[in-house]
């Protein structure tokens, strides 16, 4: 490639130099003395119009080895010509594709980043699903405790409810007894007052002489019978106190009955929550097994681009290699 400026006079100059001193001006040593810089053929053509022009021949007429070395010469140019053109070929390609190893690790580096941001989401997501579920599992303990104290409440208030009926159905028992016996003795003692009125009515002539004995034992009848009405008016308040009891028996056994339906529906609700919460479980196990899936998936999928990468850097490494050697061969 001439050097920026480089004229016929330059090459007239040296050649003249070469000459003076007593040396053949070739190709090359015209070339040599002009420091190494200029194209061969751009100086072999100068040489050859200043030996037009002078009707000398830079080279020997009858010297063949000196036609042949012009030749070699002239060969010798074009050839490293060529090789400057295929070597700056060569360089442009290998700096294209030295840009285009770049880019692609670039890319690799950027993927294999957002893979590791993903893996990381990943890892951060399945932390995150662990800890729900520990949770999940703690509440669904919890229910369970709560669903077992509520049972033991109910057993207790069924117990309570079936105690105060037991005590309602004595207290009946005890008021009809009552009742039966009133009604049994009012019964003797009127069928008594009959028979003894018939007696008196047939024997009164008979028994003049017993009637302050029948006043007396009417007297003793009569406080019997206040005894007995005063009884039956102490038992009478007795079974309106225990009516009054039961009554209040029943309000407490309504409200148990109601505690119990609260508590039967606060059972159910509680189980209906545990049905959900083993839904919830259920749902976040299989969600949880699809993100370790997806993060095996991506485990697998950076694995792979690893070693894409590591061949892609084991290409670019041959290829400056072979560049380097390029460069050092020419």
């Amino acid at each position: 490639m001439a050097r920026a400026g480089l004229s016929r006079m330059d090459i007239k100059r040296a050649r003249d130099a070469l000459i003076a001193q007593g040396q053949h001006p070739s190709i090359d040593s015209v070339r040599i003395a002009l420091g190494n810089t200029g194209s061969k053929t751009t100086i072999h053509r100068y040489l050859k119009e200043l030996e037009d022009e002078e009707g000398t021949s830079l080279t020997r007429a009858g010297s063949l080895s000196d036609a042949i070395q012009d030749l070699v010469a002239r060969l010798a140019a074009q050839l490293h010509d060529e090789a400057d053109a295929a070597i700056a070929q060569q360089t442009v390609a290998a700096l294209t594709q030295r840009q285009q190893a770049q880019a692609e690790v670039a890319k690799l580096t950027d993927d294999l980043a957002a893979l590791r941001a993903q893996l990381s989401s990943a890892d951060l997501d399945a932390r995150r699903e662990r800890a729900a579920h520990a949770d999940t599992q703690a509440a669904l303990q919890q229910r369970a405790l709560d669903v077992e104290r509520l049972t033991q409440q109910v057993r207790d208030l069924t117990g309570h409810l079936a105690e105060h009926d037991g005590f309602r159905r004595s207290l009946e028992e005890k008021l009809q007894h009552a009742h039966d016996a009133l009604e049994h003795y009012r019964s003797a003692s009127r069928e008594q007052r009959e028979q003894d009125a018939r007696r008196h009515e047939q024997q009164v002539q008979q028994f003049q002489a017993e009637l302050r004995q029948a006043n007396q034992a009417l007297i003793v009848r009569q406080n019997e019978i206040t005894q007995l009405n005063r009884d039956n008016a102490r038992l009478v308040a007795e079974v309106t106190a225990a009516t009054k009891h039961s009554r209040e028996q029943l309000a407490r056994g309504e409200q148990l009955q109601t505690a119990l339906n609260q508590a039967l529906a606060d059972h159910a609700r509680a189980e209906a929550e545990r049905d959900a919460l083993n839904t919830t479980t259920s749902m976040q196990a299989v969600e949880l097994a699809q993100a370790r899936e997806a993060r095996e998936l991506l485990a697998a999928d950076l694995t792979k681009r690893a070693a894409q990468f590591d061949a892609q850097q084991q290409l670019l490494t041959d290829y400056r290699m072979r560049l380097d050697l390029a460069a050092a061969t020419r």
